[in-house]
């Protein structure tokens, strides 16, 4: 630690980081403010934070100060080796460098203002020694670890989080375009109103029936009001439309829950949702959309990128795991 400490203070001087973009100064602030409503301890951002200041001096110096939205796989490429071999730091130093500005990227992937659709910082594997736990290992989850916080939830009573659950992974949708969702006319098909996504594209979202019918679940519990979103708080004549921001909150007792699941800690956001129902739906997982011969329907990388309102099929595959390896065996019978 001490020899991190010493890198990092011959890297940093005031002078340098007050020339550092300001885009990227707000980038790091925005995600930071995140964690800090979702009450993680000061010390965890902290470190954060210094991690995140000691890779924008990097670019300024390295890379002409350019927003670190437009830097691409070689130059993350390039950073990981500065860090280990011009730097001298250890593989779990670099690697928990490199987990901290793949979740700052996520940040951005997943946030409406941002416009940012491929983390690639995500696409460079960290160093092969004593491997540090990185958010990527929490990034995916199963369909039936789906089932089994969403069945949780029901058991539970909290049918507005299990609704907003179900549609956040049929949807795939981001959590702004879920806080869109009106509840009149959800109960008439499979889609929502309207919503507005990223560079202004307009569309509905899609769910299934078992959803439906949780939706109208949801509705009866909830009772007459004249609440347009489909998201509120309070009870009886003291309910309100929630704002934004408070479907973190909730998305995160839904975090709470799969790390019961688990056994372990993991932390998702509305963009694990989008991630593992991608996954879902290229392999096949879904046991509820099924072929006519009855076997689990595998949709193509074309199809999927439809339904997640994506321009490029590059886009579509990020979202997804890289499953090279196994194809490769299954080439030679490995």
């Amino acid at each position: 630690m001490g020899r991190s400490r010493g890198v990092y203070n011959k890297v940093y001087t005031h002078e340098l980081w007050a020339k550092v973009n300001q885009e990227n100064k707000d980038i790091l602030e925005d995600w930071l403010q995140e964690y800090r409503q979702q009450k993680k301890a000061k010390s965890t951002i902290d470190a954060y934070f210094q991690n995140a200041r000691f890779i924008l001096i990097y670019i300024l110096k390295e890379h002409k100060n350019k927003s670190i939205l437009e830097m691409n796989k070689k130059d993350f490429r390039n950073m990981s080796l500065w860090l280990s071999e011009e730097c001298g730091m250890s593989a779990n130093r670099v690697n928990t460098i490199k987990s901290t500005i793949n979740s700052m990227l996520t940040y951005c992937e997943n946030d409406d203002e941002y416009d940012y659709d491929t983390n690639m910082a995500k696409k460079i594997k960290g160093l092969p020694r004593e491997r540090v736990k990185t958010n990527e290992d929490n990034f995916f989850f199963t369909y039936k670890e789906f089932i089994q916080v969403r069945d949780i939830l029901v058991e539970r009573g909290d049918l507005q989080n299990a609704v907003m659950w179900s549609i956040a992974f049929d949807s795939a949708g981001r959590r702004n375009e879920v806080y869109q969702i009106q509840k009149h006319g959800l109960l008439d098909g499979n889609k929502t109103n309207i919503v507005r996504g990223k560079r202004g594209k307009t569309f509905p979202l899609v769910y299934l029936n078992d959803t439906k019918e949780l939706i109208r679940q949801y509705l009866e519990q909830r009772g007459d009001d004249d609440i347009d979103c489909l998201w509120y708080k309070g009870s009886g004549d003291n309910k309100s439309e929630v704002n934004k921001d408070a479907l973190y909150t909730r998305i995160l007792k839904c975090s709470d829950i799969l790390s019961e699941v688990r056994g372990e800690k993991c932390n998702i956001f509305f963009h694990t949702c989008r991630h593992s129902r991608i996954e879902c739906l290229l392999q096949g997982e879904d046991d509820r959309l099924k072929n006519p011969d009855g076997t689990n329907r595998k949709y193509t990388l074309d199809e999927v990128m439809v339904m997640a309102h994506h321009s490029d099929v590059s886009t579509t595959q990020s979202y997804a795991k890289d499953h090279s390896e196994d194809t490769i065996d299954d080439m030679f019978g490995f």
